[in-house]
């Protein structure tokens, strides 16, 4: 059965780890945190099960400390953090278990981030639920959270009021030009951002008819 032939200590401070001898030939460098949980010790014979065991535990124990740092960064999805650590060269089986912890523990929520992003999202640049639904889905967030998070924003304030904010914002663009020409780009303007076009016909017209009347 493969024995632990040597155990040297490595690094300091906070990144200290240990390089572990199996058989004289292999090596494992693994965390300080792994060390001590397992209670490794020179002599110790280590079926390959219980190797195993030790390498997964220390790619989690490293990838938890990858990810910690991404999200302090920024809220991150699930998503995100998959696609980052996989980039990392972390496995599947190792990313698994630490968006799980991260979930768990509710550092990771996809339902938290969609409606925080929404709400910063609108105050930004307003748009329509169809284009927030296609940037939401496109981070990785599960279709029906996304509807979830959607239904909560639009209860707290309208379509047609967002779509109108959106174009009085951009209605100093419109003001010289006659008023089919500005339909025109009105409605170009506020189907790139998503909103139907019941909204738009609404919208646009009420936004056209405050340019007439500015002008008199």
């Amino acid at each position: 059965m493969p024995t632990i032939t040597d155990i040297t200590p490595r690094g300091s401070g906070g990144r200290r780890e240990r390089k572990v001898t199996i058989d004289g030939e292999r090596i494992l460098t693994i965390t300080e945190e792994t060390f001590l949980r397992f209670g490794l010790y020179d002599g110790q014979a280590m079926d390959p099960e219980r190797l195993q065991e030790v390498e997964l535990a220390d790619g989690v124990s490293r990838a938890m400390t990858e990810a910690h740092r991404l999200i302090d960064h920024r809220m991150r999805t699930r998503r995100e953090l998959a696609v980052k650590l996989k980039a990392r060269g972390r496995p599947d089986e190792v990313i698994d278990q630490v968006l799980d912890r991260l979930e768990n523990s509710g550092l990771i929520d996809d339902g938290r981030f969609a409606r925080l992003w929404i709400d910063e999202r609108l105050r930004r640049r307003p748009a329509g639920l169809s284009l927030l639904r296609r940037e939401l889905r496109q981070k990785g967030i599960d279709a029906e959270i996304v509807d979830t998070a959607l239904e909560e924003s639009a209860s707290r304030e309208g379509e047609t009021e967002r779509a109108y904010e959106a174009l009085r914002r951009q209605s100093h663009r419109y003001a010289r030009l006659d008023r089919d020409a500005a339909h025109r780009r009105m409605v170009a303007f506020l189907g790139r951002r998503g909103f139907g076009q019941a909204v738009i016909y609404q919208v646009v017209h009420r936004v056209l008819d405050e340019i007439e009347e500015s002008r008199n």
